[in-house]
């Protein structure tokens, strides 16, 4: 172990065991590392969001990966971190395009619900409009049923007036009859007590007397002594 020779071979050994050591933890970081942002980029939801992000996180990664040994731990947490933003913004603005997507979807729900309730708004106006127009013909119908009725019923209280002014114009009649068949009675009656003749039975007094037929006119006299000649 005296010889120089052997102990710089074992020194040399170390180094290169140790750089070799370091090599493959650093290359098994960076694959750790690689491998996290190739499965997010892979994710059908994350890929394809949060593209700057993930550009940062790469180049960062690409520094970790040419860097020395001293810088390796603190670019490690710079590429974590970065990733970390990346997923974070990738799942934020996933749940953003959501929300606006759910808005969208609500806003044609909405949309949907305001069409029905002005065509059940139209259809119930249309309904009010057509019982408006039959309760206005029924109204009509029944006013002119009711004009119809009461001219029926002036025609039928003119008729009874008619009927009844006729009745006692028969009345009078019959009674003006009797007064003058009375009267006529009468008068023959008179007339017989004064000529001293007996008065005409039954219906021969109620006959006016007729005149007594005129007599011809008398000749004229001849003048004694007057001749034609």
């Amino acid at each position: 172990m005296r010889n120089p020779v052997i102990r710089h071979a074992l020194a040399a050994a170390l180094v290169l065991a140790f750089a070799g050591n370091i090599a493959s933890a650093r290359d098994d970081e960076y694959q750790r590392l690689a491998d996290r942002i190739d499965r997010l980029a892979a994710d059908p939801i994350l890929g394809q969001r949060a593209t700057a992000q993930f550009d940062r996180a790469r180049a960062s990664l690409a520094e970790f990966k040419e860097a020395g040994r001293r810088s390796r731990e603190q670019l490690v947490y710079v590429v974590e971190r970065r990733i970390d933003t990346a997923q974070a913004t990738a799942e934020a603005e996933y749940l953003e395009s959501q929300r606006v997507e759910l808005q969208r979807e609500n806003d044609r729900l909405q949309l949907a619900i305001a069409r029905r309730d002005a065509a059940q708004a139209r259809a119930e106006l249309e309904r009010q409009r057509l019982q408006s127009q039959i309760r206005a013909e029924e109204a009509e119908r029944l006013a002119r049923e009711a004009e119809a009725a009461r001219l029926e019923g002036e025609q039928a209280a003119q008729a009874a007036d008619a009927a009844r002014a006729e009745a006692a114009q028969a009345k009078r009649m019959a009674a003006a009859q009797a007064k003058a068949a009375a009267l006529a009675k009468k008068e023959a009656e008179l007339e017989a007590a004064i000529s001293g003749k007996a008065p005409p039975k039954g219906d021969a007094a109620a006959k006016p007397k007729a005149k007594p037929a005129a007599k011809p006119a008398a000749k004229p006299k001849k003048t004694p002594g007057a001749s034609g000649k």
